[in-house]
């Protein structure tokens, strides 16, 4: 399909199944799937992904009204790890809920990394309790987050689909984040001074962006407000070269972004707050946690190496 973006996402991301989770962990598989059976009339309740999967809807009834003919649109597909047990169900509240979701692969406990490539995945949006599959569908080229558990927001743009991106290990690859692994903020520095007229090697969220500016690009073209809106949050700090080089790399990239913000180390939620975004990626777990206590839904992408980004202590103060 011409420039259509296919995002898989996990019945516990985009339903609320913390009680069905319970169950299962608490009394095993058999009671999960009787308890399914025994309530397959009951709706499910929306879940972290909701308002992201209905922001997505949103933007392709607008390219619809651009072109109905339009090929390059969002495509959901539900891949699940519960049983065919659970279908019936699932089913009933895609429906109920009015989701545009025609495709549902339900693995019965298995991995769900084998079926990305089959169904052309652009996107895995899964829960934490599967961070080995989106270490294992990151490292086969795919984008793929875990999606901290938080209450729904139901106050979320409906017209407007907001995606926040941090940089390195997400945009970019952690080439510089392993500098300073090796040699503190100063090597950091140094390497992004040597290196500033270089673009920064591609991360596994970039042809998402890409993707995703390609869609903005329709509705510049057909000089139409675009319901797209792209941000970056990121630890880089706007006053040494990290920062040039990042614009430096989105430009040769021709990856334009709405919305640009170096924090230099400054806490990430409460600019999160301010951007109302459905959804956030970042590698880092600590800035996952200020994501979510500020109430934006995140997706960690999960590499699973250390969890030790990059800290301008210098600038840690967080007064205005």
């Amino acid at each position: 399909m011409n420039g259509a973006i296919r995002v898989a996402v996990s019945s516990r991301a985009i339903f609320d199944l913390d009680r069905e989770h319970e169950i299962y962990e608490s009394q095993g598989q058999a009671a999960y799937d009787e308890y399914y059976l025994e309530h397959e009339d009951d709706i499910l309740q929306p879940g972290t992904a909701y308002p992201f999967i209905q922001a997505l809807e949103a933007v392709n009834e607008k390219l619809r009204a651009l072109n109905p003919d339009e090929e390059g649109l969002f495509h959901v597909v539900l891949m699940s790890h519960n049983s065919a047990k659970a279908g019936i169900r699932l089913l009933k509240s895609i429906k109920h809920h009015d989701l545009k979701i025609k495709q549902m692969c339900l693995t019965n406990w298995g991995s769900v990394v084998p079926y990305l490539g089959a169904y052309g995945i652009d996107l895995l949006l899964t829960s934490t309790k599967y961070s080995n599959e989106v270490k294992a569908a990151l490292k086969q080229g795919f984008a793929a987050a875990c999606l901290a558990p938080q209450s729904v927001r139901t106050d979320l743009s409906a017209d407007e689909l907001r995606v926040a991106f941090d940089c390195d290990a997400v945009l970019f690859s952690n080439e510089s984040d392993k500098k300073f692994q090796e040699g503190g903020l100063s090597s950091f520095y140094a390497y992004e001074k040597e290196h500033e007229d270089e673009p920064i090697t591609e991360g596994p969220l970039k042809k998402f962006a890409s993707a995703l500016g390609m869609m903005q690009s329709k509705f510049k073209e057909a000089e139409k407000a675009c319901p797209i809106k792209t941000y970056i949050v990121t630890a880089r700090g706007s006053d040494q070269s990290s920062g040039i080089r990042a614009l430096k790399t989105l430009r040769s990239w021709g990856l334009e972004i709405n919305e640009l913000n170096f924090l230099a180390g400054r806490p990430k939620g409460p600019i999160l707050k301010a951007t109302q975004a459905h959804i956030f990626f970042d590698d880092s777990s600590k800035n996952i946690a200020s994501s979510v206590e500020y109430g934006i839904p995140s997706g960690h992408v999960d590499w699973g190496e250390e969890d030790n980004p990059i800290e301008y202590v210098e600038n840690k103060n967080t007064s205005s």
